[in-house]
């Protein structure tokens, strides 16, 4: 059995601002670093120069970050004390741990899928039987393009 010397850990991110600008991998990889150092040092900072964050999907909010598996548990404490990025209010919660790549996407393809379920339109109480001619409320502009984007994110996700 191969050791795997990274983990994977899969991320909540939370704005809580109502700023209408994207967060980027790039930003969320240099906030991990900052807090990092901040709470570890100059030492500990050089012990994860492979944190990075390798797949980021921002109208869901989830990051996949790869971190060393010898600083896993220092870098589950750098992702819970990051409470800014870029000057705006956020909240990080690791919300699952994975020991390979593969895990790790399976279970962010989940949580996706998930998420894309919870913006599906509700069905027409017609269709369900209960009544005759009940109207459904149209799903808002914008669940409709962050349906899109986890859809395009989920796909890149499942052809790696």
């Amino acid at each position: 059995m191969v050791v795997s010397a990274e983990r994977h850990l899969l991320l909540r991110v939370e704005r809580l601002g109502e700023d209408v600008e994207r967060l980027t991998a790039s930003q969320l990889s240099a906030a991990l670093r900052a807090s990092y150092g901040a709470l570890f040092g100059d030492a500990g900072l050089g012990c994860v120069s492979g944190l990075a964050a390798r797949h980021y999907c921002a109208p869901a909010g989830f990051a996949l970050v790869r971190v060393p598996r010898r600083h896993a548990a220092q870098a589950r404490a750098a992702a819970t004390a990051v409470q800014f990025i870029r000057k705006r209010p956020v909240r990080l919660s690791v919300i699952h741990m994975a020991g390979s790549q593969r895990t790790a996407r399976r279970a962010l393809v989940r949580r996706l899928e998930q998420q894309l379920a919870a913006l599906a339109p509700p069905r027409p109480r017609a269709a369900l039987g209960l009544c005759e001619g009940a109207a459904v409320r149209p799903p808002a502009v914008d669940a409709a393009a962050t349906a899109a984007e986890i859809r395009r994110s989920i796909r890149e996700l499942k052809d790696d």
